[in-house]
């Protein structure tokens, strides 16, 4: 349906009459007769403020030509919009946006309201078109948040569209599991987090529930630089599904020990992630050395079966076949001493690898363990080999006696470093010094393995010799660039961001999206849908090591909160949905209850509290007219933002929810441009034509309109002679005689 405004339309009307009347006198048909005859229709109008006139004009069957009026616009100014997230959480901070459109330029005053609350008020230059002002302010205590924008200036005609408003239904804080690898690595995050509104529980990655029921408190899940080889397999499982079947969130933070440099290849946690653990593929890498230094003492055998020993020997062959050529391989074999076992030599070149293998099968049962002699012998000889990428992996299942000789483990560590080594170690079974094998991965920027059976040690020297040898970690100060625009970064524009020091190479995934990217290309920040979630990776570290000006950025907190809540699930209502629809010049309350069964929940009191625009709050009782299904109408005292809280009771049991809902200015009163555009569609769809006259009188098509014609002069002037006679007439000083 078109509908007009007032003068807009009587004027129409006018016109019409008057073409009617002269065709009367004439003694002929208007043309627009003859399209009756033939099926067709004509519109005239200059804006549409109600129902769909193109669906309208679609289902009448008939072409309709169109004739766009266009009125002299007076000088106005109006609120256009107000811009606020549909839904927030408490404590959360959030943006809005406020829309002043503008017919000249123009200085006005622009006040702002959080329910009765000012939140800005300032003088205001408008331009010509739509003017965006833009607040922040931080979300509240649960429910609705009511909106309300002023705007008072000259020259403005109606005062009608100087306010407009906004709702947005406030939840409760959310919660996630923030989980860490080493003790303390998540606090900084976890601080910012929660100072940002986000209640974050920090817990050892190893304490992650393999339950889907034990994760029921927590909406989302944040893993802070942590190895797949912390998590069991059900519980790298439970994760998937928490994202996939559940709906909840995952974003995942990088660092030297995740995604690939974490061992995710081929695990749960890499099918929920929107990045696949394959580095980039670069032009040409640079060789790799690769030292594989094993414990062959007393306790590595077996008195029955397949023993520790024979299995670190397995995944030494292994790593061999692994690298290409070029590459170079040394295996070093300890007890209490330490002998070569395979010099340090290029594969293709020196000993076949027939002789390699051969050599590593004859590394034979020792004494006692001295993983520090071994360390400082295997890593002095590491860094005489050439090339920039060399890697060391320790294998032992001991406690290690300390050689009075021996360096402190950090400062041999150091040294290593110092020369661009780095070093993973393995943990062999229960007996094994984890605490000192876990500190030398973490000294040495490597990944810390535990292999609870002999079995898990090759497949874990295979995982390290494949790191190895795709050389995943890129390092080196870089600016990560936008690739799409994406609310993940609502507000930040990539220039805000700080500079990174590294990331870890990865690939994105053929239906994700690439968010942030660095100059090769690679993935910093990656997102998709996962099945009813959703899931976030980024690929450098939170803190440090490659961002460690980050949690001195006044924005981290606000920005890792907004990863983290991109994530999560829109907030649950609970067992009752409240709509508020457009009925007429009405509004429609309509409630749905279900009872956690599933079945309807009948003969409850259900009510509902209005607080309206200005504050004042009225109460409503819903009638029930279907299953579940509660209704009211209400008749709507004004234009703005309302607030509608519902409660039902039944069997002592009391349930909430809420929602909002704005009332718009009568769209007659809001500039629009948009009518002769609507009409041309009109006609296209309809099949008629969009025409410049009707009978020689303009639209708004091809050829602007001629402004209106004053008449008041001539009604003036028509009055000042008209009046002396009508004196003269009454005192009887004009006399007419009749003829007889």
């Amino acid at each position: 349906m078109l509908a007009f405004g007032a003068a807009p339309q009587a004027a129409h009307q006018r016109a019409g009459a008057r073409r009617r009347h002269r065709y009367r006198r004439r003694g002929s048909r208007p043309p627009w007769a003859a399209r009756r005859r033939q099926a067709r229709a004509a519109a005239l109008g200059c804006a549409q403020t109600r129902g769909d006139a193109l669906a309208a004009a679609q289902a009448l069957g008939a072409p309709v030509d169109t004739l766009a009026y266009a009125p002299a616009a007076p000088p106005e100014i109006w609120i256009a919009a107000l811009e606020a997230p549909a839904t927030l959480r408490v404590g959360e901070e959030y943006g809005v946006a406020v829309v002043v459109g503008s017919t000249a330029a123009a200085t006005a005053q622009l006040s702002l309201f959080v329910g009765e609350q000012p939140l800005a008020s300032q003088s205001v230059v408008l331009q010509p078109g739509e003017n965006r002002f833009s607040y922040r302010d931080r979300a509240g205590s649960p429910g609705v948040a009511r909106f309300r924008a002023l705007v008072n200036g000259q020259p403005d005609t109606f005062a009608q569209n100087n306010s407009g408003g906004a709702t947005a239904l406030v939840a409760p804080q959310p919660r996630v599991l923030l989980l860490e690898s080493q003790p303390g690595a998540g606090a900084p995050l976890g601080r910012a987090l929660r100072a940002a509104g986000v209640l974050a529980d920090v817990r050892a990655a190893s304490s992650l529930p393999a339950q889907l029921s034990a994760l029921d408190a927590y909406e989302g899940v944040v893993l802070a630089d942590v190895p797949a080889g912390d998590l069991t397999l059900d519980q790298m499982a439970a994760l998937r599904e928490f994202v996939r079947s559940e709906g909840r969130g995952l974003v995942v933070a990088g660092g030297r020990a995740s995604f690939t440099l974490g061992a995710y290849k081929g695990t749960p946690l890499e099918e929920a992630l929107p990045v696949s653990m394959d580095p980039p593929p670069r032009p040409e890498r640079p060789p790799v050395t690769l030292l594989l230094i094993v414990d062959h003492s007393l306790s590595m055998g077996s008195s029955s079966g397949v023993s520790k020993l024979d299995m670190a020997k397995e995944s030494a062959l292994l790593a061999t076949e692994s690298l290409r050529q070029d590459d170079r391989i040394g295996v070093l074999a300890f007890d209490d001493r330490q002998a070569w076992a395979v010099e340090f030599q290029a594969i293709g070149s020196g000993l076949s690898l027939g002789q390699v293998q051969e050599q590593i099968g004859a590394i034979a049962i020792g004494g006692g363990t001295d993983i520090c002699a071994a360390l400082e012998r295997g890593l002095s000889a590491l860094a005489q080999q050439p090339g920039s990428t060399r890697h060391a992996v320790l294998m032992t299942d001991g406690q290690s006696f300390r050689n009075s000789r021996c360096p402190p483990y950090p400062s041999l560590i150091e040294r290593a470093r110092a020369a661009d080594i780095t070093l993973s170690s393995i943990a062999i079974g229960a007996d094994a010094d984890t605490e000192l094998l876990q500190n030398l991965a973490r000294w040495g920027a490597g990944r810390y393995h535990f292999a609870a059976r002999p079995d898990d040690i090759p497949r874990l020297t295979l995982i390290e010799s494949q790191i190895a040898s795709a050389e995943p970690l890129i390092e080196g100060e870089f600016r990560a660039g936008l690739s799409t625009p994406h609310p993940l970064l609502r507000d930040f524009a990539p220039s805000q961001l700080p500079a990174l020091a590294g990331y870890v190479g990865t690939t994105i995934k053929p239906n994700a999206e690439l968010v942030l990217k660095s100059p090769e290309k690679d993935p910093v920040l990656a997102a998709w849908q996962y099945g009813l979630g959703r899931a976030v990776a980024w690929t450098s570290s939170a803190d440090a090591p490659w961002a460690d000006e980050w949690p001195g950025w006044g924005d981290y907190g606000r920005f890792w909160a907004q990863l983290v809540r991109y994530t999560l699930p829109e907030p649950d209502s609970g067992p009752i949905q409240v709509r508020a629809t457009p009925k007429g010049d009405a509004l429609s309350i309509a409630v749905d209850a279900l009872a956690p069964s599933g079945e309807p929940i009948d003969l409850a009191d259900t009510s509902a509290t209005i607080t309206l625009p200005g504050g004042a709050t009225r109460q409503i009782q819903l009638r029930q007219t279907a299953p579940g299904h509660y209704v009211e109408d209400l008749a709507l005292p004004g234009d703005g933002a309302y607030a509608i809280a519902v409660a039902q009771s039944k069997d002592g049991v009391t349930r909430r929810a809420a929602a909002g809902y704005v009332q718009p200015p009568p769209a007659e009163y809001t500039p629009s441009g948009g009518g002769a555009a609507l009409l041309a569609r009109i006609s296209a769809a309809s099949g008629g034509q969009v025409l410049a006259s009707v009978d020689g009188e303009p639209g708004a098509g091809p050829g602007a309109a001629p402004a209106p014609r004053e008449l008041w002069p001539w009604l003036l002037a028509a009055a000042a002679l008209l009046w002396p006679t009508e004196i003269a007439l009454r005192r009887g000083w004009l006399r007419f005689e009749r003829r007889r």
